[in-house]
């Protein structure tokens, strides 16, 4: 049975992911990120008409991962220090750094639904860097956002590329999928 509604957003983590010297990856240990309020993923992807003897005889279509924007109550030190390049001074204040290198991370969350209760995970994802926004307190008060833009990419899985991986409830590693460290899946192709 398919879900015929999906809804919220919770359990938000990433894992940091570093490239090994023989180009495989390694995730480290899922954290979680607080206060996420929205998740949107967009494709990127294209399409390409093939046409021969005056009619399309082909579409060739691809897709080379998803901009994701991921809108959070406040953004947690944690990440900023582990993703975005801060650092922390002798005082423990946060630094911002400009010419920091970017780190990759694997981005989790999950959404609740009738049947599903899906989980996912995004294997290789980059940042980029947050602005600030802030307003003053007047008759009632709005609660600042944080949005941050996101970029999914590809990975190699044997012969084939990913870009996420999604747990139903009922799936064998459903309970431990933000617990351990992110897997690649295997693939019978």
């Amino acid at each position: 049975m398919s879900n015929k509604v999906t809804f919220g957003l919770k359990n938000v983590h990433y894992a940091i992911v570093t490239a090994t010297e023989d180009d495989t990856w390694e995730f480290g240990t899922p954290k979680k990120l607080h206060g996420a309020q929205e998740l949107s993923a967009e494709v990127i992807a294209g399409k390409t008409d093939v046409y021969a003897d005056d009619k399309i005889v082909a579409t060739l279509a691809s897709s080379s991962g998803s901009n994701i924007t991921l809108k959070l109550t406040e953004l947690d030190d944690d990440f900023k220090v582990d993703i975005l390049g801060f650092a922390r001074d002798s005082n423990g204040n946060l630094v911002e750094i400009v010419n920091h290198r970017t780190k990759t991370f694997a981005l989790g969350y999950e959404i609740q639904g009738d049947v599903k209760s899906r989980r996912i995970w995004y294997f290789l994802c980059t940042a980029s860097p947050v602005s600030d926004a802030t307003k003053t307190k007047a008759e009632s008060i709005e609660p600042n956002a944080v949005s941050i833009t996101i970029t999914a990419r590809p990975i190699e899985v044997g012969n084939v590329s990913v870009i996420r991986t999604i747990a139903k409830f009922g799936d064998t590693n459903y309970q431990q999928f933000f617990a351990q460290v992110p897997t690649l899946p295997v693939i019978g192709v």
